[in-house]
């Protein structure tokens, strides 16, 4: 049973990414199984309402039940309660500061937190909006956005309720987006805070698309070089296992 479990699986992970209706030759295939498994499989899924066949083609794609199933998964998930488990056991992995931002218009909000223990530790000001022309959080979300766009907010009038101490310059900012789209992470030394240093990785939806960042956020002196060698692949996982309690399959 587990295993006839484990190949409908496959079946419907080839249907979810098909952009067109296939025969069953191709879902076997694609799914590297016998065109008799598939036709048995599908049988099934589509009495189901788990895949549908088009009767004038006889060809397959997803059946209407997983709408449904992935709708009521969406509606018992958000980003925070999916992101704190992992927050914290990066927060302990780490024993720096987690943070979850999400942004809004052309800002940046810091939604949640999972404390270091530190004594010298640095922290977020949780729901006080901050520009997107600053800081590792906001270079990804820029990233998410068009050339014009990124031009647009690098290059804008700089105005914010808390005005970062060294944020880059325009030119710059238009760089260092275009390596956070580049390598998928971004850090930020010392931009918005002083003595205080960030590396953010994207958290994605189950349609690939940018919902907020996870990042770790430390007193500089302890975010050298070489430790963000080290904590860079522990962030990027951490968005990547957020991502994928919301759906992203990568």
């Amino acid at each position: 049973m587990i295993e006839v479990l484990h190949r409908a699986v496959r079946v419907l992970d080839v249907l979810r990414v098909a952009e067109t209706e296939l025969s069953i030759r191709q879902v076997a295939q694609h799914a590297e199984l016998s065109k008799s498994t598939v036709q048995r499989l599908l049988r099934e899924l589509v009495d189901l309402n788990l895949a549908s066949q088009d009767p004038s083609t006889a060809r397959y794609r997803l059946g209407p039940r997983t709408l449904a199933l992935g709708s009521a998964y969406q509606r018992r998930l958000n980003v925070r309660s999916a992101a704190l488990p992992h927050m914290t056991k990066l927060r302990d992995s780490t024993g720096e500061t987690v943070g979850l931002s999400v942004g809004l218009g052309d800002q940046v909000i810091h939604i949640d937190q999972v404390e270091s223990a530190s004594e010298l530790r640095a922290m977020f000001e949780i729901g006080r909006p901050l520009p997107l022309w600053s800081g590792a959080p906001s270079r990804l979300l820029l990233a998410e956005l068009d050339e014009a766009d990124v031009q647009r907010i690098a290059h804008a009038e700089r105005r914010a309720d808390l005005s970062p101490i060294n944020p880059p310059e325009p030119n710059t900012l238009i760089e260092l987006v275009r390596q956070a789209r580049s390598e998928g992470f971004a850090v930020a030394i010392e931009e918005t805070l002083p003595g205080v240093s960030t590396l953010a990785a994207p958290i994605r939806s189950s349609t690939g698309d940018l919902v907020g960042t996870v990042s770790v956020t430390s007193p500089t002196i302890r975010m050298t070089p070489e430790v963000i060698t080290l904590l860079r692949p522990q962030v990027i996982d951490a968005g990547h296992a957020i991502s994928a309690e919301l759906g992203w399959l990568g």
